[in-house]
């Protein structure tokens, strides 16, 4: 937040919009778009293609004997596909297979029989079998290090197939090195040296100018340095793979995969484009647009939704993400551009004071226009959550608005005063008001029946590590990329001056870095959390933790919600508007 409006401003329907305000995705374009995709007959080739794989995924396990690395390249197709939902009991039983042959101390050969420990199938198989919570260690990666301590990795054995160009098999096994680096838990030194290592070799091999590599190897490559396991979301990793596979489809072994891969990206993104219309017919009709000038940002709200809860069956979560990212982002711009403080006091006890209209009477008209729609959207998420849980959910939702609004206050206060409080003092205020709160509980209520009160409380009133850890590594990596653009506003506080003010010894630069590394030291400690191999896995955690991964892809490459050109954009019309090409 940055500094609050010193002068009351009465209207402000005639401002111009910046640039950065404008909504790229207008109400007239959604509308407009077309997919013949949810035609009952794509549904159908769909249900028939999971039946057909099913067959052929039961066929090649019996065929297989004993190969461990075919197994594991099928199931990564299949999740980097986007399509392992439907054929969890067939990669249950492969991962079930491969971790029997898996051997604590060393790792694993490409076949059960082998007596010579493969790097390719043993960092696969460390990723994927630790993605479905086995207890794996990383250790067995000290196994393919010299005696200087350098990892090291041979061309392998290439007889099953001639056509594996030599040079791009051992790159392989440097390319599944690195992903299994990118599911570290916290301590793991093994990793981090395996990821500075195969993260070097994999950019020599972008840089060079040359026909060694296939072209889909190489989009993988690119892909996996650009968006680590943490950093991307499971519609945007299938429709990159989806390309990928295209370009070679050789490793699938059935076109009928790729075909289903397509076709239910298709069917998933009709459902989507159903749920955009509705919301940005929701956005138009309100009106809000024509009072002030604020980010419109329906659709990329929605993105992020999708990122958090792709499945059919959660379309009231994915709308209800969205408008409740909407309505933060609004209270966010107004006390950041356009209310006093005193008026700001006034929001915060009209919300603190269970949605008490009454208080914000005397404010300027617009604002309390603006004010009431966000009252009432509340309302009408809290009556569909009240619904769905079967008991009253708004004591708990006037409590995380009331903890962001209060905290973003107290945040203002710094800011007039031009106060930098301590990086703890800072983080304890800082952590709410990244909202996490408010915009998580939303369209948790709606994802799940009988979520329990204890367990409300527990996670919306930091008693729980792995809600903690969201909210700090969402606060740090919005200081991270928005410090520069925060300053040029006013803004005193931010994780990276409060970090300076507690050493001062420290350059803006070192302290930057430092944030960054607590992003993702933070983010090592949520993925322990997520799939270490007691973790219960509830509906509603996976959201939560697949929510935190759809927002660090949101800021990898900059501010994806306050400006168009982060990426965002691209991710949008790739995911959301343009449909697969058979």
């Amino acid at each position: 937040m940055s500094t609050l409006k010193g002068d009351n401003i009465s209207s402000v329907s005639s401002v111009e919009t910046p640039q950065k305000y404008l909504n790229l995705w207008n109400d007239e374009f959604v509308q407009s778009m077309e997919t013949p995709y949810g035609g009952s007959e794509y549904r159908e080739r769909v249900e028939t293609l999971v039946k057909e794989v099913k067959m052929f995924l039961k066929e090649m396990q019996i065929g297989l004997d004993g190969d461990l690395i075919e197994r594991l390249e099928m199931v990564d197709a299949l999740q980097c596909l986007g399509i392992d939902r439907y054929f969890q009991a067939e990669i249950k039983e492969a991962l079930d297979y491969v971790y029997g042959c898996w051997d604590g101390s060393v790792g694993m050969g490409l076949e059960s029989r082998s007596v010579t420990k493969n790097l390719n199938a043993t960092a696969l198989g460390l990723r994927l079998l630790r993605l479905h919570r086995y207890g794996v260690s990383a250790d067995v990666l000290h196994n393919f290090k010299d005696k200087s301590g350098q990892f090291f990795f041979s061309e392998g054995n290439n007889d099953n197939n001639q056509n594996i160009i030599v040079e791009e098999y051992g790159m392989r096994s440097i390319l599944n090195l690195f992903r299994a680096s990118s599911v570290q838990f916290p301590g793991e030194k093994v990793m981090e040296e395996a990821k500075m290592f195969s993260s070097t070799y994999l950019k020599q091999i972008l840089q060079k100018n040359e026909n060694t590599y296939k072209k889909s190897f190489l989009k993988e490559v690119e892909y996996a340095l650009l968006y680590e396991w943490t950093h991307t979301f499971s519609r945007w990793e299938a429709q990159n793979f989806i390309e990928i596979y295209e370009e070679d489809n050789f490793k699938l072994k059935d076109n009928k995969i790729l075909e289903l891969a397509k076709l239910d990206f298709n069917t998933l993104q009709f459902v989507y484009k159903m749920e955009m219309k509705k919301v940005s017919s929701w956005w138009a009709e309100c009106g809000i647009i024509k009072l002030i000038s604020i980010r419109q940002r329906p659709m990329e709200y929605y993105l992020l939704g999708v990122s958090a809860a792709d499945e059919e069956e959660f379309c009231s979560s994915r709308m209800a993400f969205t408008k409740s990212t909407t309505l933060l982002s609004l209270v966010d711009d107004l006390l950041d551009d356009y209310l006093t403080f005193e008026q700001a006091e006034l929001v915060v006890r009209s919300i603190t004071q269970g949605w008490d209209i009454s208080i914000i009477q005397d404010i300027p008209v617009d604002f309390k226009r603006i004010l009431e729609f966000i009252f009432q959207t509340v309302h009408e998420l809290a009556n569909e959550a009240t619904g769905k849980q079967g008991r009253d959910m708004m004591p708990f939702i006037t409590k995380v608005w009331a903890d962001y609004a209060e905290a973003s206050l107290q945040q203002a206060q710094w800011n007039i005063s031009k106060h930098v409080p301590t990086y703890n003092e800072y983080m304890n205020i800082a952590s709410t008001t990244a909202a996490i709160g408010p915009l998580l509980l939303h369209p948790l209520l709606l994802a799940t029946q009988h979520l329990e009160d204890n367990t409300i409380q527990k996670t919306f009133n930091n008693q729980c590590r792995f809600y903690e850890l969201i909210w700090m590594s969402s606060r740090l990596i919005d200081d991270f990329r928005d410090y520069q653009d925060d300053k040029l506003h006013g803004q005193t506080a931010s994780a990276i001056s409060c970090y300076m003010i507690d050493h001062p010894e420290c350059s803006e630069e070192e302290a930057i870095n430092h944030i960054n590394y607590m992003i993702d030291q933070l983010l090592k400690e949520l993925t322990w959390e997520f799939l270490n191999q007691d973790s219960a896995l509830l509906d509603w955690e996976k959201i939560s933790f697949n929510f935190n991964r759809g927002l660090q892809c949101f800021y990898a490459f900059g501010d994806g919600f306050s400006y168009h050109d982060k990426g965002i954009k691209n991710r949008i019309k790739k995911v959301l508007v343009d449909p697969i090409k058979f």
